[in-house]
């Protein structure tokens, strides 16, 4: 699987960066089709926070890369790029629950 690997040693390197911050990678969940029937516009890494034990509710913060959206947007100049978004009254409303 030949054509996978620059996509193989960037994810290695990102869980690299993340235990250098003292975080346990092998206790994060991973899903790789994560994002990728509802946020078209993301064209590379995409990540989400869930609240633990609540199924029910959307995730707290989504985001991603977007990259093809620039050069879209941008006559074919394609600017690196990330964005997300977090949801301040879902943070709210599960801070006052604890």
């Amino acid at each position: 699987l030949p054509a996978i690997a620059p996509a193989v040693t960037r994810f290695a390197a990102r869980l690299e960066a993340i235990g250098a911050q003292g975080i346990d990678a092998a206790a994060l969940p991973f899903e790789a089709s994560y994002g990728r029937t509802q946020m078209e516009y993301y064209d590379g890494f995409v990540f989400g926070f869930t609240a633990p034990g609540r199924p029910d509710l959307p995730p707290v913060a989504t985001g991603g890369r977007y990259d093809a959206l620039t050069r879209q947007l941008g006559a074919g100049r394609e600017i690196p790029a990330v964005g997300g978004v977090i949801r301040p009254g879902l943070t709210l409303e599960l801070g006052a629950a604890t």
